[in-house]
């Protein structure tokens, strides 16, 4: 008579003791193959056999990285999920009145040359400043306005970016961003954000931008109202990191309008998708950039990496808007380009100036 274990032996293993058997079985072959296992990544039956030991140290970093994400802003492993409001408040870092983020570079954010897209680091500076925005007090309700602001019908839009890159980040590492309030005018705040790269040491690239205040109904420029800008004052650094030379040249520099006889590339037909807009209903300022990208030839794009741009914001866009994006080669400035982004009909939407480098030069 068979014993009672063969018999059961012959039975399916149930999922949880297959799991456990494959589990010891890579613990035999190699502590990290158990890892990789315990993270969902492979199963028991991927041959490692073509991996090096480097290879797997370096992959092994990188899981690391993407399993603990609260870990790159020092928030801890534990984290009570009955207390949301202070997780809110600890997923950034306050410094005199700077305000410091760490972020992984996600594979997904990758462009064609393996390096974080201009895209993805931009909105990284969008959600710092965002922060800014609220530990100051210019921001307290809705989506980017306070009860002062509420009250008058008044809201904040981009008016002017500048954008120096230096290098770009690869997938894993990890971007330090500080944001600040390097400027306040009667009409004009402006934020500037550092970025670095955590791996290396190595300085990413400088932003600033400057957002103008309008009515939300009449769409006209309107006053920073003087209890918004007394909160404000204290806040601003113009004196931190201030910026380079050839950068201040440039911000000085007027960008022309593109005529379309002179654009050497057009693309048209560009339609904003439903998860192109932002929760005022309208574009996000970081895919005009990318659209403006995207209107320059296709030879620059894939041998070129962007080393500089700066652009004006002149419309608004909704769902329901069709563009199209111009570029022309400068006749002054080498692996320079000037563009337009317009309306089918005509109406400009913003105009940048973008300079190029080869995508072999690293800083």
């Amino acid at each position: 008579m068979p014993t009672i274990s063969s018999v059961l032996s012959s039975f399916p293993l149930t999922k949880a003791k297959a799991q456990a058997q494959a589990q010891a079985q890579a613990q035999a072959q190699a502590p990290w193959k158990l890892l990789l296992m315990r993270r969902g990544l492979v199963d028991n039956t991927t041959n490692f056999g073509a991996i090096s030991a480097s290879q797997i140290s370096r992959l092994q970093v990188k899981v690391d990285n993407f399993q603990d994400p609260f870990k790159i802003n020092d928030f801890g492993k534990s984290v009570d999920v009955d207390d949301i409001d202070e997780l809110g408040k600890r997923r950034y870092n306050e410094d005199e009145h700077v305000v410091g983020q760490n972020f992984l570079v996600r594979l997904y954010e990758l462009d064609i040359h393996q390096k974080a897209s201009l895209e993805a680091l931009l909105n990284y500076t969008q959600e710092t400043g965002l922060n800014l925005f609220q530990s100051s007090g210019l921001v307290v309700e809705g989506f980017g306005v306070s009860k002062e602001m509420t009250s008058r019908n008044l809201i904040w839009v981009i008016g002017r970016m500048q954008v120096q890159v230096n290098s770009y980040p690869s997938w894993g590492d990890i971007v330090e961003v500080e944001t600040w309030c390097s400027g306040l005018s009667k009409h004009s705040l402006t934020c500037s954000s550092n970025l670095t790269n955590a791996n290396t040491g190595k300085k990413i690239m400088r932003v600033d931008s400057e957002f103008v205040m309008i009515n939300e109904k009449t769409r006209r420029l309107s006053k920073i109202p003087e209890e918004i800008k007394a909160k404000g004052d204290p806040y601003v650094r113009d004196y931190l990191h201030p910026l380079l030379t050839v950068n201040k040249h440039d911000k000085l520099r007027r960008l022309h309008k593109l005529d379309e006889d002179k654009a050497d590339y057009i693309l048209r037909g560009i339609k904003p998708l439903w998860f192109d807009l932002d929760p005022n209903q309208h574009v996000n300022n970081v895919k005009y950039i990318s659209w403006i990208l995207e209107g320059t030839p296709e030879e620059v794009r894939e041998n070129y990496e962007l080393a500089a741009i700066t652009l004006e914001y002149r419309r608004e866009c909704g769902r329901e808007s069709v563009l199209q994006s111009l570029s022309g080669a400068s006749n002054e400035v080498p692996h320079e380009f000037h563009h337009l982004l317009r309306l089918e009909n005509g109406s400009e939407v913003a105009r940048a100036r973008t300079l190029w480098r080869s995508s072999n030069e690293y800083c």
